[in-house]
Parts: structure tokens; sequence; C-alpha cells
């Protein structure tokens, strides 16, 4: 298993264009329970306070202590790879039910 993850990570970085994603703002970092290299865009708008995802260019994410039901305020997503781990979102001012990734 070690060893194809190993291979995976290699395969991944092999097809990052790693001078492309600095110039574009990214970074190359690990990525996911297996750490798989990605470049990470921030989004321009993470960490922008939202109370719906429209309001974001990615996900409305409410704050850890939020309640599953109660009205609250979020932040925006901070970029395309910030969905792992476990997290509720914000929709229309209320706190839904989210989702845990690895």
């Amino acid at each position: 298993m070690q060893r194809s993850v190993e291979r995976s990570r290699a395969a991944a970085l092999a097809n990052i264009d790693q001078e492309k994603c600095k110039a574009e703002g990214g970074a190359v970092r690990g990525v996911g329970m297996f750490g798989t290299p990605a470049c990470v865009k921030p989004f321009p708008d993470a960490g922008k306070v939202c109370s719906d995802r429209s309001e974001c260019q990615g996900l409305c994410k409410a704050p850890e202590s939020s309640v599953v039901g109660s009205r609250s305020i979020g932040t925006c997503q901070k970029d395309a790879q910030d969905i792992y781990g476990c997290y509720d979102k914000i929709e229309a001012g209320t706190v839904v039910a989210g989702m845990c990734f690895d």
C-alpha cells in the first residue's frame, strides 16, 4: 500500500507545472488523506464573511461551534482543496449539516 501511495504522489507531482502554479498565486502541497500533491490556489474571497454559498467562490463554511439548524454567519472557503476534514455549511443564513472528507 505504501509503495502505491508513493507512486501515486510521484505521478501527481510530475503532472504539476510548478512554475505556472506559483505564477498563478498557488503553492504545491499535499492534500487529502494520502497527501497527494496538488497546485492549491486561494480563492479571491477566501475568509470573507458570508451567509450563503452564493456569496463565495467556494462554500460558505460554518464556525466549528455552530449548531445545525441555528442562524449563523460563516466564512468563504480558502481554496478548492479546503474540503478535507469535517465541517458544516451555511445556506441562507442557517447552519446545515455538512460532511467529512478524507
